[in-house]
């Protein structure tokens, strides 16, 4: 993304250099507006690389009617919005089998991986990505310090990170998962161009970007079934009260729900299970990848209008964006934690990597007490992987609240 001539670098790229070193062909998949282009013509050594997108209808003609023409432009290429023809990677499929010194990068806003077609032809072949919207250190033009994967190692925060704290953390938080976190939206001041780039967001995916993948018969049962799954960010996903509410079956909302998840707009969040022998809820949660577009889906057109409760789910996305990022640079996934029958216990998030995890909760509050670790506790007390936990909330400090739980603002996650 760029400001006043001014690239923001992201930091996913570090992970793209090092993977063409050794893969004739990289795929980066990202929501639409994420700023995959603005990355690989900005990025070295991809800014060199012959650049080239189906946007253009006379590259997809001949793209569709002449690869191997398209390909012999260069070795090193660029092709964007390539989910357009996916027959065209049976070509790059060829051209890579013959010449191995060859690399291709190709990029699109649907998620090339679960595109079957896509994933067959280039099995072996080919090494996967997904850009994010922006986490909030990039933003400010930070590099990745490490500190995430060194807590999750030792349990433990440095202590010029301690000392440190939340210097400089935007106050407005609020403000800030209203609008969101694409790249185009950052830096839009008011909330009446917020509310309205986000309306065009959503109709140029429902008009345009849903055509790449499937057939829509009735856009309008489309987007409501989108602001039903809106509304209920961050919470567990029952698929049959979606279906009741927006008057589809639940075949179709299923399919719906699984669109949403090919174009990288939504997630369905596992349930960490591990080696736990308790009853645990086994429904995925449901989460929009952006705040943002949570927020305008979900009908929220000022900060004012969202109630205290879906700023808390907004916030709650936020960090999982964070998470998922982490996770591609450094290794890593993540899961959610919560028994059921009896006293529940849950647990926003967990971050596992190898046999070692870290519990994360999420506070929309600029205080934070000992009785809000009390489910971290319990997962430390029933889980021999816990290496530590940390409290998302909305202060400016990091505070140390036992031997291995903090508490870390908002904006350093």
């Amino acid at each position: 993304m760029r400001q006043d001539g001014i690239y923001k670098q992201r930091w996913l790229a570090e992970r793209l250099r090092d993977a063409v070193e050794f893969s004739p062909v990289v795929v980066l998949s990202g929501a639409r507006q994420t700023g995959k282009s603005t990355l690989l013509r900005n990025e070295d050594p991809f800014k060199d690389w012959h650049y080239t997108s189906f946007d253009d209808l006379d590259t997809l003609l001949l793209a569709e009617k002449n690869p191997e023409e398209l390909l012999g432009i260069s070795s090193h290429m660029v092709i964007d919005e390539v989910q357009k023809s996916p027959d065209f990677i049976h070509s790059v499929k060829r051209a890579v089998d013959r010449d191995r010194s060859r690399r291709i990068v190709l990029s699109g806003s649907a998620n090339l991986l679960l595109i079957k077609k896509v994933s067959e032809s280039l099995a072996g072949r080919a090494i996967y990505f997904n850009l994010m919207p922006f986490v909030y250190g990039e933003l400010e033009g930070r590099e990745d310090n490490g500190w995430f994967s060194s807590f999750l190692n030792t349990g433990d925060i440095s202590t010029p990170l301690l000392e440190a704290g939340g210097s400089g953390v935007n106050r407005d938080i609020k403000r800030s998962l209203f609008r969101g976190f694409l790249p185009p939206v950052v830096f839009l001041k008011k909330e009446s161009h917020i509310a309205m780039w986000w309306q065009g967001y959503v109709k140029t995916y429902l008009e345009r970007d849903l055509r790449d993948v499937s057939e829509i018969s009735h856009l309008p049962d489309f987007r409501r079934m989108m602001g039903l799954l809106a509304l209920r960010t961050s919470n567990i996903l029952k698929q049959s009260e979606i279906s009741r509410d927006a008057g589809l079956s639940q075949a179709t909302t299923g399919r719906y729900i699984n669109i949403l998840e090919a174009t990288n707009l939504f997630l369905k969040l596992k349930p960490y299970a591990g080696n736990i022998s308790k009853r645990l809820i086994k429904s995925p949660k449901a989460f929009f990848i952006d705040s943002g577009l949570a927020a305008s889906l979900a009908g929220f057109s000022s900060v004012e209008s969202v109630p205290e409760t879906f700023m808390g789910a907004l916030l709650e996305s936020y960090v999982l964006l964070n998470l998922i990022v982490r996770g591609s640079i450094a290794g890593g996934e993540v899961f959610y934690f919560r028994t059921q029958g009896g006293k529940e216990k849950a647990v926003d998030f967990v971050f596992a990597k190898g046999n070692k995890v870290a519990a994360i909760e999420v506070k929309l509050s600029d205080n934070i007490s000992i009785k809000d670790i009390n489910n971290m506790l319990f997962l430390k007390e029933i889980s021999n992987r816990f290496t530590g936990g940390l409290i998302i909330y909305s202060g400016k400090e990091i505070k140390q609240l036992t031997g291995n739980i903090f508490a870390v603002p908002w904006n350093l996650i």
